[in-house]
């Protein structure tokens, strides 16, 4: 038998490999995440870009690459990104022993658009915390049996340029809680369960705090709706909401706004205020308002049925166009607070689990876009 020059057989199986391409080889149609990383204001060109799979309620490392002089990442995926199917893709940077996400993948056309992650230095807080901006505080007090079940929603602002990290032993953020209350549960509003707790009477948070908006997440019950909530000075925004029925009360140190319905048969008096300088806002009991006797009401309804035909007069104007206003964050956050409560205290199936998720980032986004 001929035996060929080990140069021509070599030349040969390398011909066949472009020809014939392994089953290994990514097909051209593959979808692919192209991506930069940015430090601050600039492209980070030193790091390692890595990609992530959710799917199933479960997250995996797919492949990792170093980012380019020019920032630059590129990535292959397995399959196209189908939020039914919860395969759901995107990619992060460690920066300082910081990990940062990029927005989730979960349609094929987002692939379309530069894809970034954005990166930064740290600030390293006190042991005792930073007095990050508390930007917006919702609490929402509802009856539940025989008590009543809190739901108290942080929503941060990080106005710093740089990310702020913990020491060993310290927090990034804190702040009191009510007294009196039982069953806290903490958390984050995104991505991490054990980013915040309740220790000795506070809600302290250790993880990292990068530039811009946070939500944590404050579960709790309590006897009674008469609260003296806690208030950190230059909070911009509070919202207190209690459910109905409920007994007549009032919060010193908030105004009441109005009765406010978010879903059929769900009412909350809703108090708020802004730009508040502390210590506390505190819910009290009030007298309920006698009705008028019979004299006092016919007068009264004259005086309507007056300025109903003054109103009717008047000439009429266009309608101001609608604005976005604080209620919509504060239907949005409760759904967001629901959503997680139901899915907790039931027994999911996946198909459960992904219509979860799916809803959950949907409402978050919608939150952050209110911001």
């Amino acid at each position: 038998m001929r035996r060929w020059p080990r140069r021509v057989l070599l030349g040969g199986l390398l011909a066949l490999h472009f020809v014939f391409p392994s089953s290994g080889q990514v097909d051209a149609q593959q979808p692919v995440m192209r991506g930069t990383a940015f430090l601050g204001d600039t492209v980070m060109s030193d790091g390692i870009a890595v990609l992530h799979h959710l799917t199933q309620g479960t997250q995996g490392e797919l492949d990792s690459i170093r980012l380019g002089a020019d920032g630059s990442f590129r990535f292959t995926l397995p399959g196209e990104p189908d939020p039914m199917r919860s395969d759901i893709f995107f990619a992060s940077v460690r920066h300082d022993g910081v990990l940062y996400f990029g927005p989730m993948i979960t349609t094929l056309a987002q692939l379309d658009s530069a894809y970034q992650v954005n990166v930064y230095d740290t600030l390293l807080a006190p042991t005792e915390g930073l007095p990050v901006v508390l930007q917006s505080r919702s609490v929402f007090i509802e009856p539940d049996s025989a008590d009543w079940r809190v739901t108290d929603l942080f929503e941060l602002r990080n106005d710093q340029s740089r990310t702020i990290v913990a020491r060993s032993g310290g927090y990034t953020w804190r702040h009191p809680m009510p007294s009196g209350i039982r069953e806290v549960q903490a958390g984050e509003g995104e991505l991490a369960g054990d980013a915040a707790q309740y220790l000795n009477g506070e809600i302290v948070a250790r993880a990292a705090l990068p530039p811009g908006g946070r939500l944590f997440v404050v579960r709790y019950r309590t006897d009674s709706p008469f609260l003296s909530l806690p208030v950190q000075a230059g909070t911009e925004r509070l919202d207190v909401l209690i459910r109905e029925p409920a007994p007549m009360l009032d919060v010193q140190g908030l105004d009441f706004m109005e009765r406010q319905e978010f879903e059929a048969g769900s009412t909350y008096r809703r108090f708020a205020g802004a730009n508040l300088a502390g210590p506390s806002v505190t819910i009290v009991r009030t007298e309920e308002v006698s009705p008028p006797r019979v004299e006092w009401a016919a007068v009264l309804l004259a005086l309507v049925l007056t300025a109903v035909g003054v109103a009717a007069l008047r000439p009429r104007t266009a309608p101001e166009p609608a604005v976005v206003t604080t209620l919509d964050r504060q239907a949005l956050l409760l759904q967001v607070a629901q959503l997680d409560e139901d899915f907790d205290t039931s027994d999911p199936t996946d198909r459960d689990r992904q219509a979860y998720e799916q809803r959950r980032t949907e409402l978050l986004r919608l939150i952050r876009s209110l911001s």
